[in-house]
């Protein structure tokens, strides 16, 4: 009787123990994670059940207990390596969309050399073109004066003077054989002189198709490397897919992505703070200077300079619908709408075709130019008094950290970073450090 009932509580132990909970998507751990201090308490207890007992227990139990143990140990171990192998796989894509954003600009580089190379080289056979034509016919035309040359070669100069002729007359013939000479020999130089351009032309023309050989072959190495790192970042998104399954995970990385993302942007605010408040001074002093202007019956005439620097610390004013879209393209997320959970979109997605240029919506200076989990590769714009504009997914960064920028200018490309199925733009505006709904801003 009494080894049952140590055998009982050694199976209600194990019972208790052994069943570990799923894990969260955070930090791959078990939501309800067994501490040191719990399986303490659990052997504590198991010690006191047996102590009174300890003269009828068997090496059976004892086995039990044991295997309840490395039970535990295993477990333990498992939540820690698929822990460890997330933040691998989160390493990986970041350094693939990396790779991805640097392949896409060198192409976008080429593409514009080889579209400038076509160009010049149309010009070059079109001017190949002419010079032949012009070839052509200088050389008929030199054709023309040798005959006529010939014909009037039958009778010689000297025969001229000899004959019975006027003097007046020899005269003249001789100045018409001279003025055939000089013709002739006109014709004679400007061919060389086609020859010669045509020669120049065709020399360069070679030159330029061969340089846009080379852009073609490092074109199509880069477009290699591109696709190889996008499949690279499909089998990694694909893993990270596995290894983030229930509901509770996929919220708990959405918490961390969105406490990264205000922690990037307040350290960005940080090391750009003394600069803002420079640059916020001498906005007011300038628009005191119009006010006092204004009062006066003047006009105070800023310079270009003097009005860049209001445009970018002035704010984005009220929602009006007077900044420009960042991108053109269907919205599949609004701000307020559900995103998983409790959570609400901050922001708004805009669905368009991959490397679409990505434009400022406002006046305004890069505070933030970097890869960030869940969001890729992101670009925050400041337009002072405390707001922000910030674009997200995207393939490339087209400027970088403290560039000024005006409203309408690429910043950026749009592609599927941050572990998106499609390429979209994430679009947010912040006031104060707060999002709001962008799209009051946005025009028609």
């Amino acid at each position: 009787m009494k080894e049952a009932t140590i055998f009982h509580h050694s199976q209600a132990i194990r019972g208790s123990i052994v069943r570990i909970p799923k894990q969260d998507s955070a930090s791959g751990v078990s939501t309800h994670r067994f501490s040191l201090s719990v399986i303490c308490a659990s052997l504590l207890c198991a010690g006191a059940l047996l102590y009174p007992y300890s003269g009828y227990a068997d090496e059976n139990n004892k086995q039990q207990l044991n295997s309840v143990l490395q039970d535990i140990a295993e477990k333990e171990k498992n939540v820690k390596l698929q822990q460890k192998q997330r933040e691998d796989l989160n390493v990986q894509l970041k350094e693939q969309e990396k790779s991805i954003a640097q392949s896409s600009l060198i192409l976008r580089k080429t593409q514009g050399a080889l579209t400038t190379l076509g160009s010049e080289i149309g010009t070059l056979n079109s001017n190949i073109k002419r010079l032949q034509k012009q070839q052509n016919t200088q050389q008929d035309y030199l054709a023309k004066q040798l005959d006529a040359a010939f014909r009037l070669g039958k009778s010689s100069e000297l025969q001229l003077i000899l004959e019975s002729e006027e003097s007046q007359r020899s005269e003249r013939i001789l100045a018409y054989y001279g003025y055939l000479n000089q013709a002739r020999q006109k014709t004679i130089d400007e061919l060389k002189e086609t020859q010669t351009d045509l020669k120049q032309e065709k020399t360069k023309l070679q030159t330029k198709q061969v340089e846009q050989k080379t852009l073609l072959g490092q074109q199509k190495d880069e477009q290699t490397k591109l696709e190889s790192a996008r499949q690279a970042r499909k089998k990694t998104l694909s893993e990270l897919d596995v290894s983030i399954q229930a509901d509770q995970q996929k919220l708990a990385e959405l918490k961390k992505n969105e406490s990264r993302l205000r922690d990037q942007i307040a350290k960005a605010e940080r090391e750009a703070k003394a600069r803002a408040a420079r640059e916020q001074r001498e906005a007011e002093k300038l628009r005191a200077r119009q006010q006092q202007a204004q009062k006066s019956g003047s006009v105070y005439k800023a310079t270009e300079e003097e009005r860049s620097l209001m445009a970018r610390t002035g704010g984005l004013g009220r929602p009006a619908a007077q900044a420009l879209w960042p991108v053109r393209g269907q919205i599949s997320h609004r701000f307020g709408e559900a995103l998983q959970g409790e959570l609400r979109w901050k922001g708004m997605v805009i669905n368009a075709p991959e490397g679409s240029e990505v434009r400022a919506i406002a006046d305004g200076r890069v505070l933030l130019a970097d890869w960030l989990q869940g969001y890729g590769l992101v670009v925050v714009v400041e337009h002072g008094k405390s707001d922000m504009s910030l674009y997200g997914y995207n393939q490339s960064a087209l400027v970088s950290v403290g560039s000024q920028v005006k409203a309408g200018q690429p910043i950026a490309l749009v592609g599927t970073s941050g572990g998106q199925g499609e390429p979209s733009l994430y679009f947010e505006i912040r006031r104060q450090g707060q999002a709001v709904n962008p799209q009051p801003w946005l025009g028609k």
